[in-house]
């Protein structure tokens, strides 16, 4: 059986320690990252889940590199907003699609917040079929999403909550494969 260059799994899923299901507007939990048969997580972090998830939905259509990123990081870790900025802690990896397929490499773990925290995958690059990226993605923001389910969630003020309402509007439509502008009057059905 032939292995898969890229495995984005979901081990654990939970709220923040200490913060009740209502108020945090972000899920997190332990994920397995494996990108060409090297483990790049230890499965023992805490990341920000949903957070991550829709970085990575992002880049089912965009390439994504620390020149030109589509998030600060692809895999953010629990210390970052809903809105995926202000931590510099996480997990990052050039994304490229070029006909038909997906690159990655270049892959950087950032463990703290000093420059010697860095951990580099120079030997991690793949190339994969658009479907199979595709596939990866979709099932890990899929299985990200099922935590908020039935949560009714409390908002600190309007800001948090048009904040709120627009990270699922957007990961809504790229987990249902529509782009954010062109298509988004067809994929709700009101085009």
């Amino acid at each position: 059986m032939k292995m898969p260059q890229l495995q984005i799994t979901l081990i654990q899923k939970n709220w923040l320690e200490g913060s009740s299901p209502e108020q945090d507007l972000c899920s997190h939990g332990k994920i397995n990252l494996v990108i060409g048969g090297e483990s790049i997580t230890s499965g023992d972090e805490d990341y920000g889940v949903s957070e991550s998830a829709l970085a990575l939905l992002r880049t089912l259509k965009e390439n994504h590199s620390m020149q030109e990123p589509v998030a600060e990081r692809l895999i953010f870790h629990g210390c970052g907003t809903m809105l995926m900025m202000g931590c510099p802690i996480g997990i990052d990896f050039e994304v490229r699609h070029e006909h038909g397929h997906v690159r990655i490499g270049n892959a950087v773990r950032y463990d703290g917040t000093s420059n010697t925290d860095v951990v580099k995958f120079p030997a991690v690059a793949v190339e994969l079929s658009e479907k199979e990226y595709r596939r990866e993605v979709t099932a890990f923001a899929s299985e990200a999403m099922k935590l908020f389910a039935g949560v009714p969630k409390t908002f600190s003020d309007e800001v948090d909550r048009q904040e709120y309402e627009q990270f699922w509007r957007e990961y809504n439509l790229l987990l249902s494969g529509c782009e954010i502008a062109a298509e988004q009057a067809l994929c709700s059905g009101l085009g």
